[in-house]
């Protein structure tokens, strides 16, 4: 009875939260989404990187190679997993529909048995000469199944009641709480453990939120006639996790086995760098605006305005930040990786190439996904997935900078058929590509010149902190004046609709265009 009364409640603030959010308009929740979530993104961004300026500088490659197999494997595992499933909650127009004990209870048994599986693989793994060195890493990550099941359940929760306060503040402590476990860990010689410790630890206040502050408590009901849509919704999902996850794993555990851990550990490193500067911000993007895309209309012209500005802001952003990371690679790697990780140099412009794409791919993925599109998103995933694990056994043991030259003409494909079936599917205008591409490329091309000619004079001298703090303002110094100069119309509608566009406007001299849709 009192979880049925919980129940009730919960319900009923959904529906009260879901009214409000009707009353202020999509647009607002997108502006309110964007503020909570990016600013989380960005304090958590910046925590992540402080403290892998001191982690990289106390584990060894072979530490980061061992953990980015384990990673992945569960990674691959977790496709079958809660996560999955809850993610059903978003695509209702309605939140008051969620069953949230159905929830809860297909989450249980589903992540008990997946922990019970990864622990086989585990076991497996120790007693394999190659892959030894990834076993216990990949047994400690297995927790996060136990504690994803409610953790995973209340991030939904509020989410759909777009609650990005306490959503982003749960998430904040979970942050934090991993960063300093691992940093503790890594001080004291726990080696690997210090990766291993901060995954599971994420997720663990959004559940002491729901079970003890929230009082929120599970009856272990479930029905089939009740879950059925979700569990088709789940299924494809698994599908096109399956195969991305996959071929991610493949990956890994090519290089692994062609190489050693170490060259693996090298390679994460420039993935990872690559896409902390460039390849986050569409995921980003629509991980905070997802909640609120999925209330527009399918094929709507609401939903393909969300569509157009969430597509040109993520290009506005990601390509400037991928071309500046290309032409700074050495000193950005010499500055934050250290004499350990120099192998880094000549293999971050080739990466972050792929990155880049790569993340413009995802958001015009989940905007497919978005628009309910699911069998088409999930046919292109298989597609990028099939390439990739082609060019993964062709390439990566010709050498590993080919793979990525590689990788980035896979990305570039990826996003060019994404974006017809987008198009073809009504999810965004023709008309929009073009303002989204062509100002980024035009103005970064203009940025690089401008570096170019200060390299040319020497005008940031020996000093590598001071050249490269010159070089990095003087590109966004003429990005944006090419922006502001050349394509003024563009980046006025980009800034009506973002959090401090208005400041923004006034600082760049733009007019407000009272006949823009709001």
């Amino acid at each position: 009875m009192r979880a049925c009364r919980w129940m009730s409640i919960d319900r009923r603030m959904v529906k009260l939260r879901s009214t409000a959010t009707n009353g202020q308009g999509l647009g607002q929740a997108a502006r309110s989404s964007i503020l909570w979530g990016g600013g989380f993104t960005l304090l958590r961004d910046v925590a992540q990187f402080a403290t892998m300026l001191v982690l990289v500088r106390l584990l060894t490659p072979e530490a980061y190679g061992s953990m980015a197999l384990a990673q992945s494997i569960i990674g691959l595992v977790s496709v079958a997993s809660f996560q999955t499933m809850a993610s059903h909650a978003l695509q209702l127009r309605d939140p008051a529909d969620v069953d949230w004990q159905a929830h809860f209870t297909a989450g249980i048994v589903l992540n008990s048995a997946l922990y019970c599986l990864t622990l086989l693989v585990a076991w497996a793994l120790y007693f394999s000469e190659r892959y030894h060195g990834a076993a216990w890493p990949l047994a400690g990550l297995a927790t996060v199944l136990l504690v994803d099941t409610a953790g995973a359940l209340r991030i939904r929760m509020l989410e759909t009641q777009h609650n990005w306060k306490r959503l982003r503040t749960l998430l904040t402590i979970g942050t934090s709480l991993g960063l300093v476990s691992g940093l503790i860990v890594a001080l004291l010689g726990g080696g690997v453990w210090a990766l291993v410790i901060q995954v599971p630890l994420f997720g663990l206040p959004a559940a002491i939120d729901l079970l003890w502050l929230g009082r929120w408590r599970p009856d272990g009901s479930w029905s089939w006639v009740r879950y059925r849509e979700t569990a088709q919704f789940g299924a494809n999902r698994m599908g096109a996790a399956a195969v991305t996850r996959g071929r991610q794993t493949f990956e890994q555990t090519v290089l692994a086995g062609v190489y050693d851990f170490a060259v693996l550990g090298v390679f994460t490193r420039t993935v990872g760098l690559a896409t902390l500067i460039a390849g986050r911000i569409g995921s980003v993007a629509m991980m905070s605006l997802y909640p609120v895309v999925t209330r527009a209309e399918q094929r709507s012209p609401q939903f393909q305005r969300m569509a157009r500005l969430v597509l040109q802001g993520v290009c506005w952003t990601t390509i400037p930040a991928a071309v500046l990371l290309a032409l700074c690679a050495e000193d950005i790697v010499a500055l934050l990786y250290g004499p350990k990780w120099l192998a880094v140099i000549p293999l971050l412009p080739l990466a972050v190439a792929g990155v880049a794409l790569a993340g413009i791919a995802s958001t015009l993925s989940s905007l497919l996904l978005a628009g309910n599109e699911i069998k088409t998103s999930l046919q292109i995933d298989l597609v990028s997935a099939c390439i990739a694990v082609v060019l993964a056994l062709w390439l990566v043991p010709v050498g590993i900078e080919v793979y990525l030259a590689a990788l980035a003409g896979h990305g570039l494909f990826v996003v060019l058929l994404t974006l017809a079936a987008l198009v073809a599917k009504s999810g965004i205008a023709l008309a929009a590509i073009r303002p989204a591409f062509l100002p980024a490329v035009v103005a970064g091309a203009g940025a690089v010149l401008a570096v170019e000619g200060l390299r040319l004079i020497n005008a940031g001298g020996s000093v590598l902190v001071l050249r490269l703090a010159t070089e990095v303002f003087a590109f966004a110094l003429v990005y944006i004046a090419i922006m502001r100069i050349g394509f003024s119309g563009a980046m006025r509608k980009l800034l009506e609709v973002v959090p401090g566009g208005e400041r923004l406007m006034k600082m760049f001299s733009l007019s407000h265009n009272s006949t823009a849709d709001k």
